[in-house]
């Protein structure tokens, strides 16, 4: 297969200069040394207004072109945030673009689609950048196996029947529950994270099976008054298939995000992502003790949050109880 390079300014300046005396393209493209095929593409592509080849315009006309392609080439200081926060703090593509768009004003905004389309361009695979996205894939596109499509959780009530109340921050009581793996996947802690107040409680587990997973969300939450724990809103795994065994214990019913969208509980995701800057994805999570573990739950809860006017989620959290009590 051979190889094609972009006509350069110098040869330009040829064509204009033969495109004078008015030879065929065959004539051109010979003395030239080109194929017919990139003559004919160069001037179709890069004629001026009037009809005409003219050398400067052609050039203009190409690196405008060039300038189209993903922001993430053209922007080095964009283009390190968005590497930083992928390998340091495991921040996937929308919870990038989310910040780049709210959160701050010195960066030009992108959307995660963009962010997609440079990770999977053949540079960025080559290094393969893909590895630090939440499900690893090296190529775009859904996985789908034997039984795609049909819901493995008995009994799942869809997130859009989740009451109204359930979809505001502003209302307390109201939890989204995820999953964090280490070590290959082979080795889980439960996230539990309230909605309003950022407050989370977490706990490793044994395994990543249901009834194991469903121990531990009762064990964790069992101690919180009833109307601080009102929905609980989870993805599609099925670790969460024993979710009427929770309900039963703790009186929380349970609503499940659309498959592939887990942006619809994006508070545990967030959270998920600022505890990997103290629990990375190769922590051995067995060779921590429950201690050291727990301190690191509890510096999360112990931060400042600017969106809760500098209240910790732990304040946050404990106020809104005393309402609850109060109103009790």
């Amino acid at each position: 297969m051979r190889s094609y390079n972009q006509i350069t300014y110098e040869e330009r300046i040829k064509l204009a200069q033969l495109r004078q005396s008015e030879p065929s393209i065959a004539e051109i493209a010979s003395a030239m040394r080109r194929s017919r095929s990139t003559i004919y593409r160069e001037l179709r592509r890069n004629e001026a207004p009037t009809g005409e080849y003219w050398p400067d315009t052609a050039h203009r006309l190409t690196q405008a072109r060039r300038m189209r392609g993903n922001s993430l080439d053209r922007d080095l200081e964009l283009r390190e945030f968005v590497l930083e926060k992928m390998q340091c703090h495991y921040w996937t593509p929308e919870q990038i673009a989310g910040h780049l768009t709210h959160r701050q004003k010195k960066l030009r905004s992108i959307s995660h689609e963009t962010i997609y389309a440079w990770l999977y361009q053949k540079a960025q695979k080559d290094q393969k950048l893909w590895k630090f996205l939440t499900r690893h894939k090296a190529k775009r596109g859904l996985r789908k196996s034997k039984g795609a499509g049909q819901s493995r959780i008995p009994e799942r009530v869809s997130i859009t029947e989740r009451p109204p109340i359930g979809k505001k921050r502003k209302l307390f009581g109201h939890w989204e529950g995820d999953l964090m793996s280490f070590k290959k996947n082979s080795q889980h802690i439960l996230v539990l994270r309230e909605r309003k107040t950022m407050f989370t409680l977490s706990t490793p587990l044994p395994s990543k099976k249901s009834c194991s997973t469903a121990k531990a969300i009762i064990d964790v939450m069992k101690d919180i008054p009833g109307d601080a724990r009102q929905t609980l809103t989870l993805d599609n795994g099925g670790e969460f298939a024993k979710h009427s065994t929770v309900a039963k214990a703790l009186g929380i019913q349970s609503f499940f995000c659309d498959p592939y969208a887990s942006w619809q509980k994006g508070g545990v995701e967030n959270t998920n992502g600022r505890l990997r800057r103290d629990l990375p994805r190769n922590t051995n999570i067995k060779t921590i003790n429950q201690e050291d573990f727990d301190e690191n739950i509890d510096n999360y809860n112990s931060t400042p949050r600017k969106s809760l006017k500098c209240l910790t989620p732990l304040q946050a959290f404990n106020k809104n109880l005393l309402r609850v009590a109060l109103r009790a």
